[in-house]
């Protein structure tokens, strides 16, 4: 049972590094009072804020009075806040934040062979992606993309295969905000059963990657014979889709297994979705909080 003051049994020393405090807090989770939890999942998710930024700073962000994490300090048998907080700094210190510190972290798996190397090799690949993907983007060109979607009177977005759950990701958030957009293909129908109607007035945002799915190129096509205006997410400015495309947007895919990473392409479909919220305004801002408060009514989500 949780202790009012916070303080475990003597024999319990206070954990020696992050992980340990990790592992510590998951262990009791369950039974830590409501504050001390949302003050616990944020040491748990943001391991590096709470190495770097002040205990003010980390409560506004947990949504949690300043004093949980003082509580939570002494839960754990540390004196106080920062005695655990250098646990953390310890990790901040020896952890991969710099480039350096990455590189020589993806050599020091790489090194050690077998799944290790794997796990380096990946996220080798899952780094350089994204930071090539946000580097590579045209602010003008995401503007325009976003601009686009807005006015169209219906946004058809297509994706099959691996795209599709990217296209799932994209309808499924913005959906929150508009009611335009239509995810393609719906179950048991084909993308030129739903673009058949498709015309001037409408948009089609269409994805897919190494190798190519001639289905969503041939709706690409369809689309822009009809008169519709299409935005490309793909992976090469040489691709088919970007060259049927009114506006391409790029992200490399490149993995060191047999299956494409999609790591930073989600990154990219994200900040569609970020961008498209922002465009919106207090309109779509309105719509989001009824979403949620709907699904809150309807006992979707867990309370914690």
């Amino acid at each position: 049972m949780y202790q009012p003051q916070g303080r475990p049994p003597a024999s319990a020393a206070p954990p020696q590094s992050q992980k340990a405090i990790v592992s510590r807090l998951l262990a009791g989770f369950d039974e830590l009072p409501t504050q001390l939890q949302l003050a616990a999942r944020y040491l748990i998710d943001h391991p590096h804020e709470v190495g770097v930024q002040t205990m003010r700073t980390l409560a506004t962000d947990a949504g949690v009075h300043p004093n949980s994490f003082v509580r939570l300090a002494r839960h754990l048998g540390f004196s106080g806040y920062d005695d655990m907080r250098e646990r953390f700094r310890d990790f901040v210190r020896g952890g991969v934040g710099s480039s350096p510190d990455r590189a020589k972290w993806l050599q020091a798996m790489a090194r050690e062979g077998g799944s290790a190397a794997i796990l380096s090799g990946m996220a080798a690949a899952c780094l350089q992606n994204t930071e090539r993907m946000f580097s590579q983007q045209s602010v003008e060109q995401l503007d325009q993309a976003v601009e686009v979607m807005t006015s169209a009177r219906r946004v058809f977005v297509l994706g099959l295969g691996l795209a599709y759950p990217l296209a799932y990701n994209l309808w499924y958030v913005s959906r929150m905000a508009f009611d335009h957009f239509i995810l393609t293909p719906r179950h048991g129908s084909l993308p030129s059963d739903d673009l058949s109607r498709i015309n001037e007035r409408d948009c089609l945002v269409a994805m897919t990657f190494q190798p190519y799915r001639k289905e969503t190129i041939a709706g690409a096509r369809m689309a822009g014979q009809q008169g519709a205006k299409i935005i490309g997410i793909t992976d090469s400015v040489s691709s088919t889709l970007c060259r049927e495309a009114d506006l391409g947007l790029i992200s490399p895919t490149h993995t060191p297994q047999f299956f494409q990473s999609n790591s930073a392409v989600t990154a990219l479909v994200e900040l569609l979705c970020a961008l498209l919220v922002v465009k919106g305004g207090e309109k779509a801002t309105r719509a989001i909080e009824q979403f949620h408060s709907s699904r809150w009514d309807a006992d979707v989500y867990e309370e914690t």
